[in-house]
């Protein structure tokens, strides 16, 4: 029940490439503000809208298997690090949300992110080059 209090009034979505950016395998971001988790479900987001897109004739089971043939699992990875240089690895293991507007793959760190943390980069790196794509951290 804290969990889901913490998110309700404090969660929100940091959009950390305010333009669509090209990942040639790999990028590096650093946020104005150091990022934190709310939680330790945090996740890096990366919006592939413009790569990928739900047709307005296709099934939800025939888009998600698409999806998961366009982008399989350990396809993207990335790293979020503490300004002393602690490394908090993120994985994108097929976990993915849309919607009419929006398609989005989840990394997410396989022992939860650690709370009241602050992350001052983000490294995100895939096995070929993405273009026009958006990373929120959520």
């Amino acid at each position: 029940m804290k969990e889901f209090l913490l998110i309700l009034f404090f969660g929100k979505s940091i959009l950390l490439s305010p333009t669509p950016i090209i990942l040639n395998n790999s990028i590096t971001l650093i946020p104005e503000k150091p990022i934190s988790a709310i939680t330790s479900g945090a996740s890096l987001e990366i919006e592939v809208s413009n790569i990928i897109k739900k047709e307005k004739e296709e099934g939800i089971l025939e888009f998600r298997e698409r999806i998961s043939k366009l982008f399989p699992a350990n396809f993207i990875k990335a790293i979020l690090i503490q300004k002393d240089g602690k490394e908090i690895p993120l994985t994108y293991a097929g976990a993915h949300s849309f919607n009419e507007e929006s398609t989005r793959l989840s990394l997410y760190s396989d022992n939860g992110v650690p709370t009241e943390v602050d992350f001052s980069k983000v490294v995100v790196t895939s096995k070929s080059s993405m273009e026009n794509i958006k990373i929120h951290w959520k």
